[in-house]
């Protein structure tokens, strides 16, 4: 039987098993890089239109409630490459990773496959997230408004794509523990 609780299993005592990565997972791995630097080349070539002053935060409803610098636009590909830079850099460690079930010997390497897998979503994921901040913000500043007109946009799309990864992750566990 399958014991369920791995979050609470001692990490340095999992077995410590590096999964062959596939092509699946260089895909993703590429697509990351790919929205990364896309929104760093997008940052450095809107920047000289921005105005001095551009929209850093919003609410829920699309409305500005900060303003800052425009180098600011930098902010996201920086933040987001860094956090692109650590989900790839965790990949080397998967028995550190918190798992829903025990990982034994047997299940080692299918479920530090799984792991390895959603980190690889996880990349994709945060980084078109902050792609999509980045825009709002660029089209805030040069739309020269104080709203950007997405209401709950902004909320549904850093939301939304997680429940279906989540839920894949979890069948995909269970079935294979």
């Amino acid at each position: 039987m399958t014991k369920y609780g791995g979050i609470f299993q001692n990490k340095f005592k999992r077995p410590k098993v590096r999964p062959a990565r596939n092509w699946i997972d260089l895909l993703l791995d590429l697509a990351t890089l790919d929205i990364v630097l896309f929104s760093l080349g997008y940052a450095i070539w809107v920047y000289p239109s921005l105005p001095a002053t551009i929209p850093t935060k919003f609410n829920a409803a699309g409305q500005t409630i900060s303003t800052g610098p425009a180098a600011m636009v930098f902010l996201m590909p920086a933040i987001g490459l860094v956090i692109c830079v650590i989900l790839r850099s965790v990949q080397h460690w998967p028995w550190l990773s918190n798992t829903i079930v025990e990982i034994t010997e047997e299940n080692a390497e299918v479920q530090y496959r799984l792991v390895n897998r959603l980190l690889g979503w996880c990349g994709v994921l945060v980084s078109g997230l902050f792609l999509f901040i980045e825009i709002m913000i660029v089209r805030g500043a040069t739309a020269g408004a104080t709203t950007t007109n997405t209401g709950g946009m902004i909320a549904a799309v850093a939301i939304a794509p997680w429940f279906p990864l989540l839920g894949w992750y979890f069948w995909a566990s269970f079935k294979a523990a």
